[in-house]
């Protein structure tokens, strides 16, 4: 079967991870799958097929500023939205052309326009689209966050800077809203795929994706590169970066740290609760924080003992892991939660809120632990006893690779074709 995979990126971001990851495995069974991308930096993967990059460049800038214009020239919020207004013409690609089934995955910020998966659909071939985020369900956003209007038409977007409700017909986020549903109603040959339980349920709340039948695929995760035991060399990386693996480490990771719906104040509200309520086992234990941190005084209130590491290679972060007690999330929105598969898979006890995939990973005293929602208390209560008595490491790892490595994921992934 020649599966066509459509892409952004080939090897930039998560997204783009998963997607190859799932396309080598699927390649390993005898399928013929293969990637279309607009980013190409895989030169020397024979079945990644890149688009005019000229091409996707001017695709890419004319929708930006289409969205710079509508913002008022707010750059912080420039990437959080996308109106897929523009795109490359990838149906005119053989490997589009000449597929059997076409996948999309992320493909925004200029690879896909509406149009172009329009053209996609109706050439008379499944089409199936992999959401690694909301968008599909919202105007134009990624992640709605608080945001409640998706569940109606999308309008007056706040991220748009609109609170003018008399503007609601005319914004970006309620045309394109119109346009995404005027696009599902044409096409039931167009079928969703969620990667969590949480952002299933949330598609479902959606006026856009309510009727439509949505199937879960987690994201395939490599379980093999993870070890449950630092080796030699993961210690000796440890100790340059400051990391004590004599003491207990719990590590909080994140591509960055402050981002609002990672919730970092929250985690050092919960560790400094712990530390009052246990400082003898404080005292045993490294708060590990990995990731981008552009204000560095938001830990300064944290009375463990702490590293902020920065972001990391992925052998040193592995490192990390492989030496965690615990590993913990106190994000406000988490459409899968790779760092708490990363912790898990290492033997590392889980600690978070259940407010998105997390729910899919971490099974309540089983690997892990749910903490009460927004409650610094509870959380601490939780990490005492991930901490205190940690779950077999070789129990933890075996967790993630009997339901999220690669060759069950390509297995579920199939057998949702032959139901189209």
């Amino acid at each position: 079967m020649r599966i066509a995979f459509l892409s952004t990126n080939d090897n930039l971001g998560g997204a783009a991870t998963v997607t190859m990851r799932l396309i080598e495995a699927l390649r390993g069974r005898g399928e013929d799958a293969y990637m279309v991308c607009a980013r190409h930096e895989l030169k020397d993967t024979p079945y990644v097929h890149a688009v005019s990059r000229r091409r996707w460049l001017s695709a890419f800038l004319r929708e930006r500023l289409g969205i710079f214009v509508r913002n008022g020239l707010r750059r912080s919020r420039l990437f959080k939205v996308s109106s897929a207004s523009t795109g490359c013409g990838v149906c005119d690609m053989p490997q589009v052309r000449d597929a059997d089934v076409i996948v999309l995955n992320w493909i925004n910020q200029g690879l896909l326009s509406l149009d172009d998966i329009d053209r996609l659909c109706s050439l008379g071939k499944p089409v199936v689209w992999i959401m690694h985020d909301l968008w599909c369900a919202t105007g134009i956003c990624h992640l709605p966050g608080w945001c409640s209007r998706y569940i109606g038409e999308c309008g007056y977007c706040p991220l748009l800077g609109n609170t003018d409700k008399d503007g609601r017909f005319t914004d970006l986020s309620h045309r394109v809203w119109q346009r995404k549903k005027a696009l599902y109603d044409r096409h039931p040959n167009l079928h969703f795929v969620a990667v969590s339980r949480w952002q299933h349920e949330i598609c479902l709340r959606s006026n856009l994706l309510g009727d439509r039948t949505i199937h879960i695929l987690p994201h395939a995760f490599p379980v093999e590169l993870y070890s449950v035991e630092p080796s030699a060399e993961q210690l000796a990386s440890l100790r340059e970066m400051g990391i004590n693996p004599d003491r207990r480490l719990i590590v909080m990771a994140a591509a960055r740290l402050d981002d609002d719906v990672k919730d970092l104040p929250m985690a050092v509200k919960a560790l400094n609760a712990l530390a009052a309520s246990d400082p003898g086992l404080a005292r045993e234990c490294q708060a590990v924080f990995v990731g981008e941190l552009r204000d560095a005084s938001m830990l300064s209130g944290l009375v463990m003992d702490h590293v902020a590491a920065g972001p990391l290679t992925s052998e040193r972060l592995r490192a990390v892991y492989s030496a965690a007690t615990a590993v913990i999330s106190t994000s406000d929105f988490e459409t899968m939660g790779a760092t708490l598969m990363e912790g898990i898979a290492s033997g590392a006890t889980a600690v978070t809120f259940d407010r998105g995939g997390q729910r899919d990973i971490v099974s309540h005293a089983v690997n892990g632990y749910i903490a009460a929602y927004k409650d610094p208390a509870d959380f601490a209560a939780c990490l005492r006893q991930a901490l205190a008595a940690p779950f077999d490491r070789a129990s933890q790892r075996a967790s993630i690779a009997t339901r999220f490595t690669a060759p069950v994921i390509a297995t579920r992934f199939l057998n949702i074709l032959r139901t189209l």
